[in-house]
């Protein structure tokens, strides 16, 4: 994980240093882009985490929509997204498999130049498998989410971002043949995203 976070950092540091375009940046004031308004955008990304005593990983994909209201440098808005795909670990005795991952949340950021440096709270759910020896059981999570990340101005329509996000379920209880089983779960993901602007 520590290797993510790092890339991560990196990625941040060369966007805000990256030489703003004046001719194709949407502007609030001279040097800065304009977020304001409603997006919409793809994702991918990669996700790590546990459960219980299993750690999870895999590729996910989806999408995300929000809207934001901007005044000078500062920022705010909300946003939804949702990610599916294969997150799994465990072996044949005890497995756990993730469908979807998805939020609803806050957000605040700083405009410097072309780039939104941003934070982000609020509400998680998803859908998720647990497996034993007795059979298998599938619960809807529900739980919170937080995550930090950056947006860079390509166009005036069109953005690219990363994120890197925290998703919290605490105890969920899976109903098994053999008896109910308690596991705590939670994932990070890292994902990276192309929006456009409206």
């Amino acid at each position: 994980m520590r290797t993510q976070v790092l890339a991560l950092a990196a990625l941040v540091a060369g966007l805000v240093g990256a030489p703003a375009r004046a001719d194709d940046l949407f502007r609030t004031q001279v040097g800065s882009a304009d977020f304001s308004g409603a997006d919409l955008g793809i994702d991918v990304g990669a996700v790590m985490g546990s459960s219980g005593s299993i750690n999870t990983s895999g590729m996910a994909g989806g999408g995300h929509a929000g809207y934001n209201l901007q005044n000078g440098p500062i920022v705010g808005g909300v946003s939804a997204n949702m990610l599916f795909g294969n997150v799994s670990g465990g072996a044949s005795s005890q497995s756990y498999t993730f469908n979807s991952l998805g939020s609803l949340r806050g957000q605040a950021g700083y405009v410097t130049g072309p780039v939104l440096l941003f934070g982000s709270l609020g509400w998680a759910f998803s859908s998720a498998n647990y497996t034993n020896l007795s059979g298998s059981n599938s619960q809807t999570l529900t739980g919170y989410v937080f995550g930090v990340g950056a947006e860079f101005a390509v166009t005036r329509n069109v953005s690219l971002r990363a994120e890197l996000s925290h998703y919290d379920f605490g105890n969920a209880v899976y109903y098994m043949p053999a008896g109910a089983a308690t596991v705590s779960t939670s994932q990070n993901v890292i994902s990276l995203g192309v929006a456009t602007h409206f």
